[in-house]
């Protein structure tokens, strides 16, 4: 038989039933070696922090709880990263839908002294801005994809490309991710409440 070392720790685990839409109940279980272990009907989530001999993981875990939210530590640590950089597509096509009133704008003006031109560019371009206004609202109503997906969609569009000339990508480089929503709801609904058990649970042990 190979060698091996063991080490042996005592686990505690706090049911939580909770009154909200977002998270209704959560079991979390944590040992004293920093592990961190969540199934609730948000999401399950694991994490382990390293702690040392000398320091509490209750009062660790109580600030990290605290007033805890979608941007935070604790949010940082247990998300899922794919599923968080999942793209807005509604709202990541807002910068482009700017651009293109933008850009009908100026070439509205372009044409305005042309006179008998502009009789017959004028509905040309207004078909072209329909047109591209459309198929944005189109990848807007694709709701979440990955980046590349939506990119996709972007790049592989003959009525944006008429209209952007292919400077449109960069334009929606900052796109809008929709977050890890399960991890959000624990760590704004969940997690508070949690830290305020641990909180009265060490008062009471102090006053033992």
């Amino acid at each position: 038989m190979d060698k091996y070392s063991m080490t042996k720790d005592v686990s505690e685990t706090y049911r939580l039933r909770i009154d909200s839409y977002r998270c209704q109940w959560a079991n979390i279980t944590i040992n004293p070696s920093g592990e961190f272990s969540v199934i609730s009907d948000c999401g399950n989530f694991n994490y382990r922090w390293p702690v040392s001999a000398n320091e509490n993981f209750k009062e660790f875990l109580i600030r990290i709880c605290s007033g805890s939210t979608k941007n935070g530590y604790l949010y940082d640590k247990i998300h899922d990263r794919d599923r968080a950089s999942r793209v807005d597509a509604e709202n990541s096509i807002i910068s482009l839908k700017q651009e293109l009133f933008r850009y009908y704008r100026e070439k509205k003006r372009d044409y305005y002294y042309m006179l008998e031109d502009k009789k017959k560019i004028y509905p040309q371009l207004d078909t072209r801005m329909r047109d591209a206004y459309d198929e944005l609202e189109s990848i807007g109503s694709e709701g979440e994809m990955s980046a590349d997906a939506f990119y996709s969609l972007l790049w592989n569009s003959s009525k944006l490309g008429e209209v952007f000339d292919g400077d449109y990508i960069a334009l929606a480089l900052d796109v809008e991710t929709v977050g890890d929503r399960q991890a959000m709801a624990f760590c704004e609904v969940v997690a508070p409440i949690f830290a305020e058990v641990l909180k009265a649970e060490l008062l009471e042990v102090s006053h033992d």
